[in-house]
């Protein structure tokens, strides 16, 4: 039986799929994504809640002392009516004296609301170092994750670097139009060759392989998978 190199090609295989790994290690690295998601959506929400607290409180100030200065000015005239003579009527001063004792509690519950407001702007303020704190702690902890990260990444390159070494000896021992379909396959899937398991099932995407190619396997032909295109390779049996 003619050798077709399909054993050369599953050496290489193996030495591919540690790189592969490597690959997927390398880009699933943990360097802190989440972290500055928060960061992101905390900052927003936090300038978002600051602008429109602030222009609440803008509004409702400018709104209060408006309506104190319209009263004040409101009871400055009634005062000056009152005691400029130019009320003398008992009727009359009875009924600026009572529209003066309302101006005044109308006057003292502005101030009571303009006091609430200014007294509000402290629990405010500790709310946004809260926020503060928490996006800190947060930036802390994906400054670590990075650190980890470029660390594990250094070391998975000089792995990968180490196990790449391995493949132009073996590449050499497979024959060209294999090769080519191989890394075709490979460079369009990750994984150019996948083992049949003992359930005579793709090992990458589980299709199940019929009798014949079974067959044709087991004579050392060349059997590509019918869903997923991979070179099937089965080791034999004792």
């Amino acid at each position: 039986m003619a050798d077709t190199g399909l054993f050369a090609l599953y050496k290489l295989s193996l030495v591919d799929a540690a790189l592969y790994e490597l690959k997927q290690r390398a880009g699933h690295l943990d360097v802190g994504r989440e972290e500055l998601v928060t960061i992101k959506k905390l900052q927003a929400e936090a300038e978002a809640g600051k602008s429109g607290v602030a222009k609440q409180q803008a509004a409702v100030t400018k709104d209060l002392e408006f309506q104190s200065e319209t009263l004040r000015e409101r009871l400055k005239r009634l005062d000056k009516d009152l005691y400029g003579g130019s009320v003398v009527n008992p009727r009359e001063v009875e009924q600026i004296e009572e529209e003066m004792a309302t101006l005044k509690s109308q006057i003292e519950a502005i101030d009571n609301q303009l006091l609430d407001l200014y007294e509000a702007q402290p629990a405010l303020d500790a709310a946004r170092q809260e926020e503060s704190k928490e996006i800190e702690e947060l930036k802390r902890a994906a400054a670590r994750k990075q650190a980890m990260a470029k660390k594990e990444h250094e070391s998975l390159q000089a792995a990968y670097r180490s196990k790449a070494a391995e493949r132009a000896p073996l590449v050499a021992k497979v024959p060209q139009p294999l090769l080519d379909t191989y890394e075709r396959l490979r460079e369009k899937l990750g994984l150019g060759l996948a083992t049949v398991t003992d359930q005579q099932r793709c090992g990458q995407c589980g299709m199940h392989v019929p009798e014949k190619a079974m067959d044709m396997i087991v004579q050392d032909r060349i059997v590509q998978c019918e869903q997923c295109r991979r070179i099937l390779f089965r080791l034999q049996q004792g």
